[in-house]
């Protein structure tokens, strides 16, 4: 008996902490590992992971192909959590259906899960990321909805792992 009080005692610690937006439980997205994790502080680098809010436009457009829920952003969805693999003054080039960081290509796919055409937000074929722009993507499903759709975004705060349930890589 005193095994599940101290898991009902973990458990509604966990809820508080989730409250406060200090720990983020991901069983909803497949961007990122299942698990859960805490916000953290610091210089954001290539394979961290992430929580950006997205424009009000690419929210708007998530929202109504199902890839976003409502949530505490100022475009009203929730935060994406993407892995970084654009930091500032990183080159990317889009050329023949692939967006290229530094030499690694990322497949953009025509159409999502469903069969429906994919729109792209931004107009820059090749560039350097400025500062405070970073490209997310996610390594954990191909399909994933990213910057290869809305390019560039800033950064909120970077996201450490404290226990992933489930480790799974679709390439």
């Amino acid at each position: 008996m005193k095994i599940i009080h101290w898991l009902l005692l973990a458990l509604s610690g966990l809820i508080v902490l989730n409250s406060t937006h200090l720990v983020y439980f991901n069983i909803f997205t497949h961007s990122l590992p299942y698990g859960i994790y805490i916000k953290t502080k610091g210089i954001p680098q290539r394979n961290d992971y992430a929580a950006s809010c997205l424009t009000p436009a690419i929210a708007q457009y998530g929202i109504d192909r199902g890839y976003l829920v409502t949530g505490h952003c100022p475009s009203g969805t929730v935060l994406v959590l993407k892995m970084i693999k654009g930091v500032p003054g990183d080159h990317f080039d889009v050329k023949n259906n692939f967006l290229e960081i530094n030499g690694l290509s990322y497949r953009i796919m025509d159409t999502d899960s469903s069969g429906r055409p994919l729109r792209s937000f931004y107009q820059r074929q090749e560039g350097v990321l400025d500062k405070g722009e970073y490209l997310l993507l996610s390594n954990f499903v191909k399909n994933s909805w990213d910057s290869r759709y809305w390019g560039p975004v800033s950064i909120q705060f970077l996201l450490k792992p404290l226990c992933v349930f489930e480790h799974y890589r679709s390439f």
